[in-house]
């Protein structure tokens, strides 16, 4: 009898946790900072790892005027997100080794996995980075937080079809 009581608890939990919305789970993680990184790590593939070593910012953070012959996960840690759709794969890549992170910031970028091969479509330095709830183009748009000592500025990206460019950027002096 305990035994048929466990069983029916268990799907009554499989039951309940099966009918909650999905929407968070089809984007996966919305909030990226260098204290925190990411919540559900995956390894970046040789071709992400190429895209990211011939990108102009990784190029800047790792102070080389070339491509980089052979960039490795050290000091990235990157998350699945779906920013246009549940069927493709999008990464969130935060630099936050020693190699990256500055003070206060650090870079982010965002990589779409697409049938023509990887992509890199934003590449930001900031505090933190979030996964907005609009969309342009089909694809979910994207805040970016940098702060200096007086002021915080948050960048809002759309994306265009092709990459992520900024719609409104506005600056607050901050408040201690």
């Amino acid at each position: 009898m305990k035994a048929i009581q466990t069983v029916l608890v268990l799907a009554a939990l499989g039951l309940a946790a099966s009918a909650q919305p999905r929407s968070e789970t089809a984007v996966g993680q919305r909030f990226f900072n260098l204290v925190d990184a990411v919540q559900h790590r995956v390894e970046l593939s040789a071709a992400e790892l190429s895209v990211l070593a011939n990108d102009d910012l990784m190029r800047s953070r790792l102070h080389s005027d070339r491509p980089i012959p052979t960039l490795t996960q050290e000091g990235l840690e990157a998350a699945e997100v779906h920013l246009c759709g549940s069927g493709e794969r999008d990464l969130v890549v935060i630099g936050d080794g020693a190699s990256f992170a500055g003070a206060n910031v650090g870079p982010f970028w965002i990589i779409r996995d697409l049938p023509t091969g990887s992509v890199v479509v934003l590449g930001e330095i900031s505090l933190g980075l979030t996964i907005e709830t609009k969309r342009s183009n089909k694809c979910l748009n994207v805040a970016a937080f940098a702060a200096t000592a007086t002021d915080g500025t948050t960048t809002d990206y759309s994306f265009n079809g092709n990459r992520y460019i900024i719609a409104k950027q506005k600056s607050a002096k901050l408040t201690h």
